[in-house]
């Protein structure tokens, strides 16, 4: 049976999410307000770094961060 998400919840789900130090393509889009072909295409032009950890892509969070920051 399905139990109802409690405000709680989502905040200690919330919380976890600020915690992590490497994000999935899904994740880091999500943090960048894009899609995961976005993302994609960030890597394949060489202004996000991308890691293989096993067969999958992964992305250091300081790394999606500093492309949030404006370059002055």
């Amino acid at each position: 049976m399905n139990k109802p998400i409690h405000a709680s919840e989502s905040h200690s789900d919330a919380t976890f999410f600020d915690k992590l130090k490497w994000l999935t393509s899904k994740e880091a889009a999500f943090l960048l307000r894009t899609s995961v072909g976005q993302v994609r295409n960030l890597v394949w032009n060489g202004r996000l770094k991308a890691y293989h950890l096993g067969s999958r892509l992964r992305f250091l969070r300081s790394d999606v961060e500093s492309l949030l920051k404006p370059a002055y």
